[in-house]
């Protein structure tokens, strides 16, 4: 009678250890028997190391869990795609402007879907309706743009090099922008100072006066300028004739 009691002991142990251990898999695994809550479908070009049981996050407060990532071919795209099924939590609203975004994807975080809400009045996804995910850039190809950009400086820098590396290039174009500043300044100082030509007309106000008083008199007056043809040099000439 003692050694039946045992085996029956045994067994309930074996039956609660192994129903103990199912529940363990099952959350573990991101199956949920219990919890009343919905799905969302959700698809995405590329998901990184995104996997079953990973949460679902909105403004970072876990809201459920990723219950299922399956490789699909999209008709629409004529492409492999991954569709990733969400289990949300009973009495979360996500609405079908809200964008379903994959973070975490680096060494140091924990890979997950974050749910953002947009602004504005739109009904709450219905069930069977597959929402479009944000394009993810894998981290190979976000290294890959840096190394180009980087050889780009590089090639960049070395041609600059080559060009102050050459015999006095740099340094003669300086002083010759120096030098024709220098000259500038000079020509433009003596125009102030009134000396030369083109100072003396604009800085003298009696030439100015003076040219400015034959203009008068030539237009009011016109029949003063006469042509007058000298028999040594045969030259043409104008005479005002005061």
């Amino acid at each position: 009678m003692k050694k039946k009691s045992n085996e029956v002991s045994v067994g309930v142990f074996v039956i609660v250890g192994f129903v103990f251990l199912t529940l363990v898999l099952f959350f573990v695994s991101g199956v949920y028997l219990f919890r009343s809550g919905y799905s969302v479908e959700v698809m995405f070009n590329y998901v990184s190391i995104l996997n079953k049981g990973a949460p679902v996050r909105m403004a970072g407060v876990r809201i459920g869990e990723v219950s299922q990532v399956d490789i699909v071919y999209d008709e629409a795209k004529q492409n492999n795609r991954v569709k990733v099924k969400l289990f949300i939590e009973k009495g979360v609203q996500i609405r079908e402007n809200y964008k379903f975004t994959i973070r975490g994807t680096h060494v140091l975080s924990e890979p997950h879907v974050e749910i953002t809400p947009v602004a504005g009045n739109f009904p709450q996804i219905q069930k069977g309706v597959v929402r479009e995910g944000v394009p993810l850039v894998a981290v190979e190809e976000l290294i890959d743009r840096a190394h180009g950009i980087l050889s780009d400086l590089s090639s960049v820098t070395g041609k600059f090099k080559t060009s102050l590396d050459r015999e006095g290039t740099l340094d003669e174009s300086l002083k010759n922008i120096r030098a024709s500043t220098e000259s500038l300044n000079n020509v433009l100082g003596k125009i102030e100072k009134g000396e030369g030509t083109l100072g003396k007309l604009l800085m003298e106000d009696g030439l100015y006066q003076e040219m400015d008083a034959f203009a008068k008199d030539v237009r009011a007056h016109p029949w003063k300028l006469v042509r007058k043809t000298t028999e040594d040099s045969r030259k043409w000439y104008f005479l005002y004739l005061a």
